[in-house]
């Protein structure tokens, strides 16, 4: 599947009136209809690219909240539009971010990259159950400062609601050595199982969350504690928390 690795991953147009236009005519609920360009690609990649995605659906909302259906996955947040409705920006509630570019939108057929691919879906009937949007949790936070935050955290442990203790402690020893490094001139370097990554950090509204930018990808997080030795992250608006220590246990 090296020819077709999909990743699930706004500005000045020629008016704002166009723009609007635009953006209203990608409101409402689309799914999966074939690969787009599929010539490109050899039967087995088509095949194991249906298998993947052909149950898909995205609905945009008028108020700028999405719902995805992607592997299997369901997913929620904001979405916004940018380089004159050339590309979508999808930022969930689970605290990631990734935007697609938009090859085609007219009527009732939409062209979406995603990753080095891109798919050709189709509008479809949007349900009452569609229309439900999920409560966020209420998440207390605190505000930092940037010598606070700048040091070179270690991952001491990812605890997901739903895994027993025996499956974190299992995570734990995996993830061992791995870090996070908040640099004071705004790099940022992370390495996980010996793969390192790097981009660029900022603080999000009130220094009360860091939001990490990798190529056109974002990563979202809610600072829930902090001292000078111990940090605790939670990831998006999940109940998802990320700890670390500026010691290597």
């Amino acid at each position: 599947m090296t020819k077709l690795r999909f990743l699930f991953l706004i500005p000045i147009g020629l008016s704002v009136s166009v723009q609007a236009q635009k953006t209203d005519s990608l409101v409402g609920k689309w799914k999966y209809y074939d690969v787009y360009n599929k010539q490109r690609y050899d039967t087995n990649t088509l095949k194991i690219a249906k298998e993947y995605f052909g149950a898909m659906t995205l609905y945009f909302k008028p108020n700028n909240h999405y719902k995805a259906f992607v592997m299997n996955n369901i997913d929620e947040g904001i979405w916004s539009t940018s380089d004159s409705c050339r590309k979508v920006r999808m930022t969930s509630y689970k605290g990631h971010s990734n935007e697609s570019k938009i090859f085609g939108l007219q009527g009732d057929q939409l062209i979406l990259g995603m990753g080095e691919g891109a798919f050709i879906l189709t509008r479809t009937v949007i349900n009452d159950s569609d229309n439900i949007e999920q409560p966020l949790p209420n998440i207390k936070t605190v505000r930092v400062s940037k010598s606070q935050i700048t040091k070179k955290w270690y991952l001491t442990r990812r605890e997901v609601p739903g895994r027993t203790e025996a499956q974190l402690k299992m995570a734990s020893k995996l993830i061992k050595g791995a870090y996070a490094h908040f640099k004071q001139n705004g790099e940022y370097e992370a390495q996980s199982l010996k793969v390192t990554e790097s981009g660029k950090w900022v603080f999000g509204p009130d220094n009360k969350s860091i939001i990490v930018t990798i190529e056109n990808q974002q990563r979202i997080w809610n600072i829930k504690a902090i001292s000078p030795t111990n940090l605790v992250l939670i990831s998006g608006y999940t109940e998802e928390e990320w700890k670390f220590s500026t010691k290597l246990l």
